[in-house]
């Protein structure tokens, strides 16, 4: 027969040797070169990074300290009895801006038709002056306790209450209608 098992009759293989490599795909680790490793210490810096944000936000609230619970209330309404109505003092006209609250209404026999009234008594609220008698009446101005005014009509009755068409002593083209019970006469300014 021939000679068959002589090695050196063999045909090489195309694949490289194996032998001595370290490993599949062949190389040396101290063979790849100094940018490809930059490059992966890089990515893997920035992947590290992305995962960590990305834990960071799915766990955020959660990794602090933990503080006290927050603890629902709930309000429950009470019974308490009706609001009782409470009507002001006879005369006080506090409710349309006449005086205001806790002023103290003291009308004056000594009111006529002539005379000079001062301001008194609002509280410092101020006393409206209207454009008829009466407190249904628009308001066009507000004085302050201690101005004066000469009075050219009335009384006329409104809510119990006497009202007087006073004038500014100055102008004789403003006048207006006030409640009796905040003037008090004065004499001549």
């Amino acid at each position: 027969m021939g000679d068959f098992d002589s090695m050196d009759d063999t045909v090489r293989s195309p694949r490289p040797s194996t032998a001595g490599s370290g490993g599949l795909g062949g190389g040396n680790w101290s063979e790849i070169p100094a940018r490809v490793w930059i490059f992966a210490v890089i990515a893997a810096a920035l992947l590290f990074a992305l995962f960590g944000f990305w834990a960071l936000y799915l766990f955020r609230g959660r990794l602090g300290a933990a503080g006290p619970t927050p603890t629902a209330i709930i309000w429950t309404p009470t019974a308490s009895p009706p609001p009782t109505a409470t009507l002001p003092p006879e005369g006080t006209e506090s409710g349309n801006g006449d005086a205001g609250t806790g002023a103290t209404p003291t009308p004056s026999e000594e009111i006529a038709v002539g005379t000079y009234v001062e301001v008194a008594g609002t509280g410092g609220y101020g006393l409206s002056l209207r454009e008829g008698p009466g407190a249904n009446y628009t308001r066009l101005s507000i004085a302050a306790d201690g101005e004066t005014f000469l009075v050219i009509d009335g009384p006329q009755m409104s809510a119990g209450s006497p009202w007087w068409e006073i004038r500014d002593p100055d102008d004789e083209a403003q006048t207006w209608w006030a409640v009796g019970n905040y003037l008090n006469p004065v004499a001549r300014p």
